[in-house]
């Protein structure tokens, strides 16, 4: 791996962006930025897919930032991302890195003043970063002028077309009339992208970085806790025991997470909460509370588990077991980012053992139980170590050999010896729907 100062003179760009990039800590290049720059600098059309938290914002900013030509007052650079809070985040990045160039950079986005965005825009930024639905809304209105965009950048491309913005994203790009380069970022790698670069791309090169989405296991270790105790009391136990200096615990629905902060809130502990109920206001005071040392925890949904970036974060607790392998990457990537460590904590009780199992089979890595764990392998062991499954199989088997031998024979038949009638045994029958109700027969 080179440095970023052989890389700027391989490439041409401007070393003024090394200071800055420095007082920051960055000084080599991670992977994927090592792969695209040179690519986005040539004007090349890229698909790239990295884990979350290796640094796809700089891996697109730096190039743009540099082919920026700030005496021209027309919009060269688009960067379509997903949420508020991504917009927000990539805003203040590309703004830190482009302190040594007179470049306007400009926010467009729900949850904000239209109008205030709107004189923005007309000042004439030299780059936009925007939500699909607001800039959808600026286009109609003819607020906005794309016709002189060089590049466009979308951001997180994955989880644009999970939130069903694949039809908003081809009228923006179909509104855009002049020839310009397109870069598409992502942390996983679905059909629909390749689908979406066939149409909008010129002769993409793919850049492929970790496809398995597997993080390294000495930067962030990955645990599970399972309890037969109630959920709410286990974490808990398991927050007093980590003491965690900042952490952030994901939950699967909004009712989850107000009553998880509650809950937390009860004990006293620094806690904010993020979810889809609150305003966008709401949502900004919470992420500048965390940030603050008093503030340990923050609650949320997965609204928070894409772009955000938020430092030192040491500890990552599933308060239930994600649905799909790329959720758990995507919550468990907000730590252990780039050059730091973490931990990854998935709580897990009785009926989650399911779905756990499940999950861990796809995922590939190793997931050990965290002090004071049951072991939650004794059972799946148990039930493999013992003749009770091939026993349930043979029954199951036997059983549809009967069926198929009656049937073929023309006879009803039922597994529990019904009479040819299929009603109840005996004097008595039941009838109707509700409440059983019986008659004697004679």
């Amino acid at each position: 791996m080179s440095n970023l100062k052989t890389l700027f003179e391989e490439t041409g760009i401007d070393k003024k962006l090394l200071p800055i990039l420095s007082k920051s800590g960055i000084v080599n290049p991670t992977e994927i930025q090592e792969s695209t720059i040179p690519l986005l600098i040539d004007d090349k059309d890229i698909i790239a897919q990295s884990n979350t938290g290796t640094g796809k914002t700089l891996a697109y900013g730096i190039p743009v930032i540099h082919k920026i030509e700030s005496r021209h007052s027309d919009i060269q650079g688009l960067v379509m991302v997903p949420t508020r809070e991504l917009a927000d985040q990539v805003t203040e990045d590309l703004r830190n890195i482009s302190e040594y160039k007179k470049v306007k950079i400009v926010r467009v986005c729900g949850g904000k003043s239209f109008s205030i965005q709107a004189q923005a825009v007309k000042r004439n930024p030299h780059v936009v970063v925007a939500t699909p639905g607001r800039l959808i809304d600026f286009i109609r209105k003819r607020i906005i002028n794309l016709d002189w965009i060089k590049f466009l950048i979308i951001d997180e491309a994955d989880m644009m077309l999970e939130m069903g913005f694949i039809n908003d994203i081809e009228f923006i790009v179909e509104s855009i009339k002049n020839e310009h380069q397109t870069a598409l970022f992502s942390a996983t790698f679905p059909k629909e992208i390749i689908s979406l670069s066939k149409k909008y791309q010129k002769n993409s090169i793919k850049v492929l970085i970790n496809q398995d989405n597997k993080i390294s296991e000495k930067q962030l270790e990955q645990y599970y806790y399972f309890t037969q105790k109630n959920k709410g009391d286990a974490l808990g136990e398991l927050i007093n025991n980590i003491n965690p200096k900042k952490a952030i615990i994901f939950c699967r629905t909004k009712h989850e997470s107000h009553h998880v902060y509650k809950a937390i809130k009860e004990k006293k502990i620094g806690v904010v909460l993020i979810n889809g109920d609150m305003s966008q206001k709401q949502r900004d005071r919470s992420l500048g509370k965390f940030k603050e040392k008093n503030t340990k925890i923050i609650v949320a949904t997965d609204l928070l588990s894409r772009g955000i970036h938020v430092e030192k974060i040491d500890y990552i607790l599933n308060y239930n077991v994600p649905k799909t392998r790329e959720t758990y990457f995507h919550r468990i990537g907000r730590t252990a980012r780039i050059d730091s460590r973490g931990k990854a904590i998935t709580l897990i009780s009785e009926r989650d053992r399911v779905g756990f199992y499940r999950l861990r089979e796809k995922l590939k890595c190793k997931v050990d139980p965290f002090e004071g764990s049951d072991n939650i392998d004794e059972k799946l062991n148990k039930w493999k170590s013992t003749d009770k499954r091939e026993k349930f199989n043979k029954r199951r088997k036997d059983e549809k050999k009967r069926r198929h031998d009656n049937k073929s024979k023309g006879q009803n038949y039922s597994s529990n010896k019904r009479g040819k009638s299929g009603g109840a045994r005996g004097p008595f029958k039941k009838r109707g729907r509700g409440k059983p109700r019986y008659r004697r027969t004679t």
